[in-house]
């Protein structure tokens, strides 16, 4: 399962707890050299002390008694310690180890006999020192130092002087700087991790959000967001491999985008071959039904029709002359059907010469207007007085402008409109058929140009009229595009190569 908190909280959360901890521990440590020096100190001084007080009893003895200790002489001496040296009882004992003198003996717990004895025989200083632990600092237990020193005169024993002190005042400081430990914990920590804090959201944290942002780009697909490189070494190596990262998705993706176009332009390229492949074996049936009709219609044919006008020429029949002339048109029918197969399927034997593709059009319309195709139709002409030669077969062009119109007029009903339109585009010009018919589903798209495909009804048209078309651009050097919307109308456009010598012309102009 993630983690659900965030690297700022993780940040400050162990900033907090490292700097309090190291702080903490440096202060106890030094609460301890400062108890341990306290104690030392007040320990050596209160040795110096005791001994001090234990000559000054023995030399005021030596004063006023010619043998032991005097207790009124000793309560002299002792009532006058200062309470600064904080000494809360002392005892005096003689030289046969009885209490001779005393002052508060209730607060502490004397020596025992045998401690008595043994201090006689050493004759030495002793002392007991009880401190509380740091962790009783805030305790009720007590803090004291016992001192028991024997009173030795000229090698003789004269009695012992035990003598308590308090060191309370020390625990009292050591509170003090516990507290004042505490404080500084506490204000140097803050500011310590506040410091601490926006170092590493500005090294850090700032860097990690914007790495995870532009991360989030790159997964959404944007390429275009850097890293700045700066902060720290390792942010800035993170940020350097992270734009070199991305140069290199970008340079892979152009390069896969170009694979994808190269391989887009390959499907396309097979598709025309395919198309142009599957063109061609219809071409080759064509070419062979052709020759066959050509043999085995043609004359035949031909001497039909030749029988029939003699035929018609001899009748004075009205009736009989309409049977023979609707017989001719079927049979003219049938010749053209026998010529369109031949002029599509067998090579180009055409002369090519310079046109005018503008001047050929309008011509064009104006000879199927004298033929009534355009009856209750409207033609918009739009057309440019001249545009450019191109190199090209006179017939042929003429033959697919013939076709493009004729299936435009066949398309609309009446009151239909066609409009003519045509221009320069790099070294090409472009003429426009375009009309506002039933228009081509979607689905025959592919297959408009082929031979013997036709959306008309059969016995109106033979599939050839589109694929004359297509065959005569590819002769031509250049290409016929279609745009059409059922119900609303189709658009056929034709592109030809300028003449070399017209293309000359037209960028002297420009």
């Amino acid at each position: 399962m993630a983690k659900v908190v965030g690297l700022r909280t993780e940040i400050l959360t162990t900033i907090t707890l490292l700097l309090g901890a190291s702080l903490l521990l440096g202060g106890v440590l030094m609460l301890r050299l400062t108890e341990q020096n306290l104690l030392n100190q007040r320990v050596s001084q209160l040795s110096a002390l005791t001994q001090t007080l234990a000559t000054s009893l023995l030399l005021n003895r030596s004063s006023t008694e010619n043998s032991s200790l005097s207790a009124q002489s000793a309560q002299q001496l002792l009532n006058k310690l200062p309470a600064a040296l904080h000494h809360q009882s002392w005892r005096v004992y003689d030289q046969n180890l009885k209490l001779l003198t005393s002052f508060d003996a209730d607060v502490s717990e004397s020596l025992t006999e045998a401690a008595l004895q043994r201090l006689k025989l050493s004759g030495e200083l002793s002392w007991q020192v009880f401190f509380p632990s740091l962790l009783q600092i805030y305790s009720d237990a007590g803090a004291w130092a016992r001192y028991a020193i024997p009173l030795t005169r000229l090698n003789q024993f004269q009695g012992i002087l035990e003598i308590h002190f308090s060191l309370q005042d020390i625990r009292n400081r050591l509170r003090l700087s516990l507290r004042m430990i505490l404080i500084y914990v506490l204000v140097y920590g803050a500011i310590l991790v506040l410091v601490g804090y926006y170092l590493m959201q500005r090294n850090v944290v700032a860097p990690a959000k914007n790495l995870l942002r532009a991360t989030e780009d790159v997964r959404q697909g944007n390429l275009d967001t850097r890293l700045p490189v700066a902060g720290p070494s390792e942010i800035a190596d993170l940020a350097i491999a992270y734009n070199e990262m991305v140069d290199v998705l970008r340079a892979s993706r152009l390069e896969t985008r170009e694979h994808i176009q190269e391989l887009k332009q390959t499907n396309e390229q097979l598709r025309q071959a395919r198309d142009e492949l599957f063109r061609s074996e219809k071409l080759a049936s064509v070419g062979q039904l052709a020759a066959g009709l050509a043999h085995e219609i043609g004359n035949p044919l031909a001497a039909l029709i030749g029988y029939l006008e003699i035929i018609k020429s001899q009748l004075s029949s009205t009736s009989h002359r309409d049977v023979l002339q609707r017989s001719l048109v079927e049979a003219g029918r049938i010749d053209l059907l026998v010529r369109e197969l031949l002029d599509f399927s067998r090579p180009s034997d055409d002369l090519y010469e310079k046109l005018d593709p503008a001047k050929l059009l309008s011509a064009t319309v104006e000879l199927l207007k004298h033929q009534g195709v355009f009856k209750r139709l409207t033609v918009a002409d739009q057309l440019p007085e001249s545009l450019p030669d191109v190199n090209g077969s006179h017939h042929k062009l003429q033959q697919t402008y013939i076709n493009l119109l004729l299936n435009a007029a066949q398309a609309c009903a009446e009151g239909g409109r066609i409009v003519l339109s045509a221009g320069c585009q790099d070294d090409s010009v472009w003429i426009k058929v375009t009309d506002n018919g039933c228009g081509i589903e979607e689905k025959d798209y592919g297959k408009i140009f082929d031979p013997f495909f036709t959306t008309k009804e059969p016995g109106k048209g033979t599939g050839l009229g589109l694929a004359i078309c297509h065959r005569a651009m590819e002769e031509f050097g250049g290409r016929i595009e279609m745009k059409s919307i059922v119900a609303e109308g189709s658009e056929f456009m034709i592109h030809l190569p300028i003449d070399r010598e017209a293309v000359k012309e037209v960028k002297k102009v420009h």
